[in-house]
């Protein structure tokens, strides 16, 4: 009980910042889904994607790396000086590079991914301030002011959701929201640079600069390909129903998809935030039932998520979406706990980090979008959208057993893996029984 006030306690910046966050991407779900047609939603869920999978270019890892040289310059100001301003050049050169790019393609091209130029122009602005406003934010915690650090990230995404509704009720149109986004994000950089103007007023270039950006690659690179396997595999289901389907069928798993991520992203902050107390305590008992217990309690809430979703379908869908969306809530149990099989390393694999193994993750994370494009394109063909929405279920189910097997094997806590066979075979039994329902 001691060390669950604690990871409250030390972490209610951080949690606060990021529910907010995640409260107010939900809560745009419904307002957006009622003004806008299924492809203009599908055309919006294309944004955040691109946007999400660009980022991991922009930010290049260095969100991670930088972290260990903040701790140890943290007494000289001007190699702080020089690494913030470092990061944020790093973003606007990716920035540039892309828009050449882009600019060649459209050239040639009217549409990159069922995307129009001018969508893809707001898609590397969107990246460019949220980018900044995240090195500042991560800058900031860092180095031990979580408060103004949550309240710039807050500030941005509140600003970002205000300016794109004022747009959508004023011109109406998903493009119209998406511009006063890009509007309204860009005010949370300003704001963000303002906060942090003493590391860009008292930069130069210091003598230790070509060590310092070595050591800032060689920490944050390694980083990449973790987060591009994160995001190829929330691409993988997009892929293969632009594959199979259109872009009205990609606008109703879009709306499902982020239905049910509802209780995955609670789970996930709750976890982000319980993580340094469950990594500092590793070793002692407490620390130990804690983590295994943390990660039982998450294996048996799925089936009763299930349940929940099951009964309430209907009207959550409708609650968050329009009545053109409700016959396809049936979809939603299904993906709410494939969501959680895929997202359950968040609850779990402290092996990694504690045996230096965290290459493991990414070998199990590729192999898993393999999994998740074979089975969702095989099942999608025979069954529809539902078997994409299974195919990522197999999948995840898949890694959940993999992904604990091993980090058991690197470092022990005693995690239940017949718990993970027992919860899966479960769910597949309630998916059954509920087929007459699905059909």
């Amino acid at each position: 009980m001691s060390l669950l006030k604690k990871g409250i306690s030390d972490s209610k910046y951080y949690l606060i910042a990021s529910i907010g966050n995640k409260a107010l991407a939900f809560f745009i779900i419904p307002i957006l889904a009622k003004s806008v047609g299924v492809k203009e939603f599908a055309t919006y869920d294309l944004f955040l994607l691109i946007s999400a999978f660009l980022n991991i270019f922009a930010v290049l890892g260095t969100d991670s790396g930088i972290t260990i040289l903040v701790v140890e310059s943290k007494d000289d100001k001007e190699a702080l000086s020089f690494l913030y301003v470092v990061t944020l050049v790093l973003v606007i050169g990716v920035i540039l590079f892309a828009s050449v790019i882009l600019h060649f393609i459209f050239l040639y091209r009217d549409e990159l991914f069922l995307l129009k130029e001018n969508i893809w122009n707001y898609i590397l602005l969107y990246v460019l301030f949220t980018t900044i406003t995240y090195h500042s934010f991560n800058f900031l915690r860092w180095q031990e002011r979580a408060r103004d650090a949550a309240f710039v990230t807050l500030f941005s995404y509140v600003a970002g959701m205000l300016m794109g509704l004022l747009f959508l009720f004023k011109y109406g149109g998903i493009e119209e929201y998406i511009k006063g986004l890009v509007l309204g994000v860009s005010i949370g950089m300003f704001i963000s640079l303002y906060i942090s103007r003493e590391y860009i007023l008292n930069f130069k270039v210091v003598k230790e600069a070509t060590t310092l950006i070595k050591d800032l690659m060689r920490l944050s690179l390694p980083f990449v390909p973790n987060y591009l396997g994160n995001d190829l595999m929330q691409m993988a289901d997009r892929i293969v129903i632009l594959t199979l389907f259109t872009k009205y069928e990609l606008g109703i798993y879009a709306v499902i998809v982020k239905i049910a991520m509802i209780p995955q992203v609670l789970i996930g902050t709750i976890a982000g935030g319980f993580l340094p107390v469950m990594f500092k305590n590793y070793q002692t008992n407490n620390g130990k039932r804690l983590i295994k217990n943390f990660f039982h309690f998450y294996l048996i809430f799925i089936p009763i998520a299930f349940i929940i979703a099951y009964f309430a379908s209907d009207w959550v869908v409708e609650l968050f979406a329009s009545r053109e969306y409700v016959k396809y809530a049936y979809l939603l149990p299904i993906a709410l706990i494939s969501i959680l099989f895929v997202q359950s390393h968040q609850a779990n694999g402290l092996g990694y980090p504690i045996k230096r193994k965290t290459h493991y993750v990414m070998y199990i994370t590729f192999f898993t979008i393999i999994l998740n494009y074979s089975f969702s394109l095989i099942l999608g063909y025979y069954i529809g959208l539902e078997g994409v929405i299974i195919g990522t279920l197999i999948a995840g189910i898949i890694k959940t057993y993999l992904f604990t097997f091993i980090s058991e094997k690197l470092y022990p806590f005693e995690y239940n893996l017949n718990l993970i066979l027992f919860v899966s075979i479960i769910s597949f039994i309630l998916i059954f029984i509920s087929s007459g329902k699905v059909v």
